[in-house]
């Protein structure tokens, strides 16, 4: 069934004529392939020598902002097939392409919203070639182009996920690929760490913060992991509480918070981040089931679980934020078990220690709370 020819849009050129079973606007010649929707929606703008895809290119997908129905999406479908373009991202909104005599040389695909890139491509010979440059994609496929099918998933992503991957191709095969946090700062992935602190006992745990042992594990633990610049808007200050604690406690309360306001802290993500946590105030922030003088925040995961200092005891209490209420299991009788399990948690998350044996170094000094965290 075809539809009535509808007004053309201003920018529709005269020569155009309009396809009722396409319902789009359309205009070929030898040099120049040209499509609109009916509203004048660009969706088709590329250049032909002999026949073939020459010159620069750019299409418009039927994205969700301009649904012309399923006539028109299927008659974009059968174009995108019948000249061989790329497939994209999700929500790729335009693809900016050259080609060189039938052969893509590079495609720029634009994601949603409008003008942010997804991803840049080049090929070589019809094969990937060049730079391969891809933004905030963890999962499902980003591009697919004849035989050749790239998931996000084909090179191991670090975590916390990066903002940006760039791999480098040879004739269709990778050689190399860099991640970059969301500052443009590349990611490192860093090796397994050879000494973690196997050897210690339950005797060297007592005073680990504040001697500089925590310090200094952070340190060699994270070398190149970015640094917490302050602690987030709205902390209690430590004057506020440090004296309501008991006195054995205090000195690595101290030392913990001045590590934390030193800017020597690194972003710890996955299970133990200081960044929006440390200071954390529960009364005025009214925290479910622990709206309290007594609590002050130490640090959080990714998922918004939290560790809570209890000032009147020293005790580290697990805050589950979803059920507003502590996890027993997730507690540790003080900062200097909750600073030694947490820092190797976090290690352990990132792959760096193996998980089981860590393990049994929580069990053999007495840190339930640490083997409870690595799940």
């Amino acid at each position: 069934m075809t539809t009535a020819t509808p007004p053309r849009p201003a920018n529709v050129p005269a020569s155009a004529t309009y396809s009722g079973d396409a319902e789009q606007w359309c205009e070929d010649s030898e040099t120049a392939v040209r499509r609109w929707y009916r509203d004048g929606q660009p969706l088709l703008d590329a250049g032909l020598r002999g026949g073939k895809l020459h010159g620069e290119l750019s299409w418009w997908t039927n994205h969700p902002d301009f649904d012309y129905g399923e006539a028109p999406r299927g008659a974009a479908e059968a174009l995108q097939q019948q000249y061989g373009l790329p497939i994209g991202p999700p929500l790729t909104t335009r693809i900016a392409a050259v080609y060189e005599d039938g052969a893509i040389a590079t495609a720029t695909f634009h994601g949603y919203p409008f003008g942010e890139i997804a991803l840049i491509a080049s090929w070589r010979n019809g094969r990937l070639h060049g730079r391969f440059d891809w933004q905030k994609l963890t999962q499902g496929e980003i591009l697919r182009f004849g035989d050749t099918v790239i998931g996000a998933h084909d090179v191991k992503l670090p975590k916390p996920h990066p903002a940006r991957g760039v791999s480098e191709f040879v004739d269709g095969k990778r050689k190399s690929t860099a991640f970059f946090d969301r500052d443009g700062q590349e990611l490192v992935q860093a090796k397994p760490l050879k000494e973690w602190g196997q050897g210690f006992t339950a005797a060297d745990l007592p005073g680990y913060v504040a001697r500089g042992d925590f310090e200094r594990d952070l340190a060699a633990f994270f070398p190149t992991s970015r640094r917490v610049a302050e602690p987030a808007a709205g902390a209690r200050p430590l004057g506020q509480w440090i004296d309501s604690l008991p006195e054995a406690h205090r000195a690595a309360a101290r030392a913990f918070d001045a590590l934390v306001r030193s800017g020597k802290f690194p972003w710890l993500g996955l299970r133990f981040d200081v960044s929006g946590t440390y200071g954390f105030d529960c009364v005025r922030n009214e925290l479910a089931g622990a709206s309290d003088e007594r609590y002050v925040g130490l640090a959080a995961d990714g998922s918004g679980n939290m560790h809570l200092l209890d000032t009147t005891t020293g005790r580290v209490l697990g805050y589950e934020h979803e059920e507003g209420r502590f996890d027993p299991r997730r507690g540790f009788a003080d900062l200097d078990a909750f600073a030694f399990a947490m820092i190797r948690v976090e290690a352990a998350a990132a792959k760096r220690i193996p998980a089981k044996k860590l393990a049994d170094l929580f069990k053999a000094l007495g840190l339930s709370g640490g083997v409870a965290e690595l799940g």
